[in-house]
């Protein structure tokens, strides 16, 4: 009897799996979800069917058919409109083969697998066929490892091939970071996340939207293994898991968080959960976290439901939304985030109130709809960030030593790939040949790095009549366009753009070449939209729209289907993509916009600071407002920035901004990064409305002194705004006495330096030039150069590793200052002689200390911090 029930145990078990084991997706109740999903996108996509979905009647798997359901059901907008079916299957493909090849491949849950290996899409990047080109590569140096081996092997194998250097926020896709061998923290793990995942490890990109105690983001990488995930610093190879040089400033953050794709499912801490995906908050992996709850009424008391609740953050001059989480039918919103400061802003049919909190010392914020704020209004708001006084304990001392030597080995191999880029003589050698300007051709190939090959190919097609007008292109582009872009995108950018030679000669050139023949727009991908608009748009429509532009816009609103909420990855879609697929979010459709009109001849753009279309004509821009969208007043107010801050002069998003109120919310106005009030040279024109004027001045890690200031921009009035930081004036502090006995052991024999330290004192730097904290400071300094030669003392770098310093070669940095020295103290024994290290956290390069010249320090800061260049200038005057 006990025999028969095992051997009925045993036949049901072998039908149920007989009945799964061609399912990639176990749950019948998720299958479905899955294919009602799918559908319902299918006809959100209707107009790319082909394209998209043929690839079902080609005869697949039942298991590949379920991968791209999944991925179909929940990919946003610019993924339909800009790829195609079999660019997804072949990804889905290499998915599978990893899951079926790899050691822990068949231990991995198929909702872990769904999530966290399947995508192609890791944030908002291009994709590309990273998977089918390095898996051969990826897969050999891992299969006899573990998955937390494989993983740590992974991102050794990262750093071989890129390293950290930053860039604009567009983010290129893996194989062309790859390609130019650097990437900002937002390609590095996307590129290592891709490469994770090529080998079926389960990972995603996670990041702090905003630090709390300085001006910058952060996004590194977490791997799955058996329930439980780990962190690891993209491209930045630690010799273990759960530790990288952001492991003490993390602690400090306010906000962890994540995406993961595909319909809500798990337990984990969900900010907010949406149809395609949901954003979780991993801060408590991180850092010690609070649930601060919001309560919010409407003006006569009752429960405000679904008010937005904005969790803000100052951070590069602006109050940054960490989290927007709606309240529910209690008027409540809760959120889980660090013990620092927080302005917490609700609003709702344009009405709002906000306060300002101290997460440690608050449980529940009471907030009422409906608040005024009278012109002239000022507040001050000092805010405070968490601080972590307890060192995590380190690693050991043999792991990071052999650690150190595996770094500097891949340093090497990234260099050898690096010395292989076209060099100046073959740049002057083609230029000879061609009789091209070999300063601007040299320019446009050492921008473009390992993309020089496009470059080339682009250049050796033009006449040399058109030569002029092909470099002018390159000039245009940003140095990541130059670094990604294909020479067939080039060419169709350069043949169907009807600019004359002669224009660039003319006053009016610059208008021209920033506004038609440029093919950057904002942050999409470059594709070949001339052609394309050239042979798809209406015949009448392009002639009609040369004297009256604004017929693009009907054309748009009757063409365009609006979906806002589909592209949650907020990747453009393409100007094509747009057009193909008659379905886009705002955002693409005024790209879209621009791109129809310059593929017109028409100058257009995105107007700086309100980032709205315009096109130009009859000798002025005109905004362009859709029918979906409310036109401002044709009415204007006009502002001035002045100031009498000279040290440093306040810079726009660094010192100051400026916020308009449009629907309950002030949003930033989006003028260039380090602008300096001194570069805005004429009157801003603005709508009449209500404004907000935002300055803060970062006095350590720890606080921050802002201001907010409102007013009323009225029709035709001329309004200075006078940008003053508020002040701090702390009482001088002495931090230890400065030993300069032997620096010349350091620095070897300078006559001037210990006479120098007696006249004007002395910055030293320790450095590890491996780590992404020293490479900030070695970009922060060059903003202040000119302020910082002023001083006239020595700026002394001192590598705080041996290893470090084997690859590392100072003569390639620019804008230092003048008197800056480099020496070794790989042991901080010059540190020592001063400063009580032992109180320092773990990652504590780059110290920073500034002494006076009677040696005594006065200020000191360990470890990652943006802005150190301002806060040294602050000391030395």
């Amino acid at each position: 009897m006990k025999q028969a029930k095992l051997y009925l145990i045993y036949l049901i078990f072998i039908v149920s799996n007989s009945c799964t084991e061609d399912h990639l997706i176990i749950s019948k109740d998720y299958r479905d979800l899955i294919e009602k999903t799918f559908n319902e996108r299918k006809q959100l996509a209707i107009n790319r069917d082909k394209e998209l979905f043929l690839i079902f009647e080609k005869g697949i798997t039942a298991r590949q058919s379920e991968a791209l359901k999944f991925l179909f059901a929940f990919m946003p907008l610019s993924d339909l409109a800009d790829y195609n079916g079999e660019f997804f299957l072949a990804n889905a493909d290499m998915a599978l083969k990893a899951r079926e090849e790899s050691v822990w491949g068949k231990s991995i849950p198929d909702d872990i697998f769904l999530h966290y290996v399947l995508p192609v899409r890791i944030n908002n990047e291009n994709l590309d066929s990273f998977r089918i080109v390095y898996y051969d590569e990826i897969m050999s140096r891992v299969r006899s490892l573990d998955m937390k081996e494989a993983a740590l092997e992974i991102n050794h194998w990262c750093h071989e091939k890129v390293a950290y250097q930053p860039a604009d926020i567009r983010t290129s896709s893996p194989v062309y970071t790859i390609l130019s061998a650097r990437g900002r923290c937002g390609e590095e793990s996307t590129l290592t996340v891709a490469a994770l995942r090529t080998a079926g490890i389960p990972s995603r990109q996670v990041y702090t939207p905003r630090w709390a105690h300085t001006d910058d983001n952060h996004a590194w990488v977490e791997i799955w293994d058996q329930g439980e995930w780990y962190y690891l610093g993209a491209c930045e190879p630690e010799p273990v898991l759960d530790r990288g040089w952001f492991t003490e400033p993390v602690r400090r953050a306010m906000l962890v968080h994540t995406k993961s794709f595909g319909a809500p499912y798990g337990t984990e801490n969900v900010i907010s959960r949406f149809n395609y995906y949901s954003e979780i908050n991993n801060l408590a992996k991180y850092a010690v976290t609070k649930k601060i709850f919001v309560k919010v009424t409407d003006e006569t008391g009752q429960p405000a439901e679904n008010a937005s609740v904005e969790y803000k953050l100052y951070n590069y001059a602006e109050l940054y939304t960490l989290a927007n989480v709606p309240t529910d039918e209690n008027g409540i919103s809760q959120f889980e985030t660090g013990l620092g400061d927080l302005v917490i802003w609700a609003y709702r049919d344009e009405k709002f109130d906000f306060s300002k909190i101290s997460v440690d010392e608050t449980d529940t914020v009471l907030l009422q709809l409906g608040r005024t704020i009278e012109s002239g209004i000022s507040l001050d708001l000092d805010l405070s960030v968490p601080v972590v006084r307890t060192p995590l304990p380190g690693i050991s001392t043999e792991l990071v030593g052999e650690n150190e030597k595996r770094l500097h080995t891949e340093n090497l191999m990234r260099q050898n790939y690096i010395d292989t880029f076209i060099q100046p003589d073959e740049g002057r050698e083609i230029s000879h040949h061609r009789n091209i300007d070999s300063a601007r051709l040299m320019n446009a190939f050492s921008r473009s790095m390992g993309n020089y090959n496009e470059i080339m190919a682009f250049i050796s097609v033009i006449p040399d009549s058109l030569m002029n007008k092909a470099l002018s292109l390159l000039e245009v582009l940003a140095d990541k366009d130059l670094r990604d872009i294909k020479a067939v995108v080039l060419k169709d950018h350069f043949y169907y753009c009807s600019l004359s030679e002669y224009l660039f000669e003319k006053p009016e050139g610059r208008l021209y070449l920033d506004y038609i023949l440029n093919p950057r727009i904002s942050n999409e991908m470059i594709v070949p939209w001339r052609s394309y608009f050239r042979t798809s748009l209406p015949e009448k429509l392009a002639d009609d729209a040369t004297v009256d532009p604004s017929i693009i816009i009907s054309y748009l609103d009757e063409h365009i289907q609006i979906e806002n909420d589909e592209n949650y990855y907020n990747t453009p879609l393409t100007p094509v993509g747009v057009h193909e697929l008659k379905v886009s979010d705002s955002w693409s459709r005024s790209i879209c916009f621009v791109a129809i009109c310059r593929s017109l001849g028409i100058p257009s753009r995105l107007e700086e600071g309100r980032l709205i279309p315009q096109y130009f004509i009859n000798n002025e821009w005109h905004d362009v407002y859709f029918s979906d969208q409310t036109p401002p007043s044709d009415r204007k107010g006009y502002i001035r920035f002045k100031t009498s801050e000279n040290r440093p002069v306040p810079e726009y998003y660094i010192h100051f901004t400026l916020a308009r109120l449009n629907g309950g919310r002030y949003i930033t106005l989006a003028y260039d990064f380090n602008r300096k009030v001194t570069d805005f040279r004429e009157e801003i024109a603005l709508p009449p409305g209500k404004y907000m004027l935002l300055t803060g001045n970062r006095i350590s890690d720890n606080k921050i002194l802002t201001n907010l200031t409102f007013f009323d921009l009225k029709e035709n009035e001329h309004r200075d705004l006078v940008i003053a930081l508020r002040k701090h004036f702390p009482e001088k502090t002495i931090f230890g006495k400065l030993d300069i006995k032997n620096t010349e052991e350091l620095f070897g024999s300078n006559k001037d330096l210990t006479s120098n330290i007696k006249d004007k004192g002395l910055v030293i730097i320790w450095i590890d030039p491996e780590k992404e904290p020293t490479k900030h400071i070695f970009n922060d300094l060059p903003l202040l150069k000119s302020e910082l030669e002023s001083w006239g003392g020595y700026f002394l770098f001192l590598y705080g590793k041996t290893e470090a310093a084997g690859s590392f070669d100072p003569l390639a940095l620019k804008g230092l200052p003048a008197n800056s020295l480099f020496g070794n103290d790989p042991e901080l024994e010059f540190l020592k002689r001063s400063i009580d290290v032992a109180t320092l956290p773990d990652e504590k390069l780059p110290f920073v200390l500034v002494s006076d010249k009677d040696c005594n320090i006065i200020y000191t800061s360990a470890g990652y911090r943006i802005g150190i260049g301002e806060q040294i200038f602050k000391q030395l005057h």
